[in-house]
This record gives C-alpha cells, sequence and structure tokens, in this order.
C-alpha cells in the first residue's frame, strides 16, 4: 500500500508546452496549477500501470492549500495497459517525467517516448 502526498510537480511545469493551450498557459499561476494536477494524475495512471489501484482524495480543504491531494495506492497485481496514453499525454505537453523513465522506460532499455531508440 502507498499512501503518498506528491510535491515537486515543478518539473511538468519546468517543461509543458502545448501550441493549443500557448494562451492559457501564459498565465503562470493556471499553468503552475494545471502541471499539479496533471503531473499527480500521471503518477497515479502510473501507480495503476504498475499493478495498483489508485484514487485521489482531496485530504485537507481547498481553503488552506490547493495542493491537497493524496495518492492511495493499493496493489493488485493485474497491470493496466496504459503506456501508450500516457506517452500521448507526455507528447502532447513536451514533458518528460522521470518517474515516467524510471517506471517505464527501463524495462526495454529504450526511451519511453520513442520505444524504437535506444537510450
Amino acid at each position: 500500500m502507498i499512501l503518498s502526498v506528491p510535491c515537486c510537480q515543478h518539473e511538468l511545469n519546468g517543461q509543458m508546452e502545448n501550441e493549443l493551450l500557448a494562451p492559457l498557459f501564459s498565465y503562470g499561476i493556471i499553468k503552475e496549477r494545471t502541471a499539479a494536477l496533471f503531473t499527480d494524475a500521471i503518477r497515479a495512471e502510473l501507480l495503476e500501470s504498475q499493478g495498483y489501484r489508485t484514487q485521489l482524495l482531496e485530504f485537507i480543504d481547498m481553503e488552506h492549500t490547493p495542493k491537497n491531494i493524496l495518492i492511495r495506492a493499493v496493489k493488485q497485481g493485474g497491470r493496466k495497459d496504459n503506456r501508450r496514453q500516457l506517452e500521448e499525454i507526455l507528447t502532447f505537453l513536451h514533458g518528460d517525467l522521470t518517474l515516467y523513465r524510471l517506471l517505464c522506460g527501463e524495462e526495454e532499455g529504450t526511451d519511453p517516448r520513442d520505444p524504437g531508440r535506444k537510450k
């Protein structure tokens, strides 16, 4: 079982680019909060890909902090086949998350965003 209140959502925030979303990302606070939400959702999906059943829960009222998501994950076995979708999302956002590389890229010794290319 994993209970995590993750932080360090800055990685995606610094990378996130998208021509379609550029007008929205021009507002720093919007980009920051979007990056934090996307990061937590991607982390939950990565746990699902490793055989965990995950839930994202609000654990502190929003009036106290905007970063109040708890990831609860219970090892169930049976991995979710979501790698292609995650690759497409990261490509769309121009993101290259360390956790994604560690969990999905090391399996085959390839670059997870370009499975035909070796690291």
